[in-house]
């Protein structure tokens, strides 16, 4: 954590992004068919650019292949060596543009929406999140050292006070749900992808205006389910992805929070998320 650098108001590791990649990205062009994701981290970045990437294939727009997209336009991740923004440059269009960047620094094109891009905000709930965080970054040191092992009691308290790398788990969320009224955006939530998937699905069809015959879009959706990519991503090669999944379950938070964490958890969701009408469930 002594690492880190802070950056209008998140904190970031110099190590997979810097200054200079966030002070361009505001003025980074988003392209007319462009697909953007926007995620918080551990709130199924990758599951959710499978499905895009699986129905934009299944519809003849893309050949480009999930591995070849990488997670967060602002970061130079292990494999890539260039930032995510430089190397989206150069993949044709229609892109899939991931970002985990809060609302206030994210491209202002997205921001400001312009042109005919659509945006899917996919959130889950903050208990299930943290929980997922703290283990994969356990994952992640000692496969690469990229980020230190934070105890859990210490990583549960940085969460509780915003102190985490991305920045804040309640301003990601509230600065990108005020753009829920905006036609460009299709907010969902992961514990209902976990519940109902051939209707998430659905709602990403419909919102990309894809149209796919009914076998077409319930292979798409067998090969999404959490077992079919938890074995592909081990068998990939790709090292990072086979960090990725652990048990993706809704409600898991029980089996790792104390009565005293969880309390500090419902005082913290019922102060930031009340009144504002975004809510999660838990299990």
């Amino acid at each position: 954590m002594d690492q880190w650098f802070e950056y209008k108001g998140a904190l970031f590791d110099p190590k997979t992004i810097t200054k200079d990649s966030l002070d361009v990205i505001p003025d980074y062009v988003i392209r007319d068919d462009d697909v953007v994701i926007v995620t918080y981290p551990k709130a199924g970045t990758n599951w959710i650019i499978e499905i895009v990437n699986k129905l934009m294939r299944a519809a003849g727009r893309t050949d480009v292949r999930t591995e070849d997209i990488p997670w967060s336009i602002e970061a130079t991740l292990p494999g890539f060596g260039q930032p995510g923004h430089v190397i989206m440059e150069d993949q044709p269009s229609p892109r899939i543009i991931h970002t985990h960047l809060p609302w206030h620094l994210a491209p202002k094109m997205i921001t400001s929406p312009k042109g005919k891009f659509k945006a899917i905000v996919v959130m889950r709930n903050p208990k299930d999140t943290a929980l997922s965080w703290h283990n994969f970054n356990r994952k992640l040191e000692a496969s690469t050292g990229l980020q230190r092992d934070t105890p859990w009691d210490e990583f549960v308290q940085h969460f509780l006070d915003g102190k985490l790398l991305r920045g804040d788990f309640y301003d990601h969320a509230l600065g990108w749900w005020q753009m829920r009224d905006d036609p460009h955006f299709l907010f969902l939530k992961y514990e209902d992808m976990k519940k109902d998937l051939p209707n998430a699905v659905k709602k990403i069809e419909g919102f990309l205006h894809i149209s796919l015959d009914d076998v077409t879009t319930a292979n798409i959706v067998e090969s999404c389910t959490f077992a079919s990519l938890t074995s592909a991503w081990a068998d990939s090669g790709n090292q990072a992805k086979t960090l990725i999944a652990r048990k993706g379950a809704v409600g898991d938070w029980k089996n790792s929070f104390s009565e005293s964490q969880n309390k500090a958890f419902d005082a913290k969701y019922k102060e930031r998320l009340e009144g504002t009408g975004l809510q999660f469930d838990f299990e």
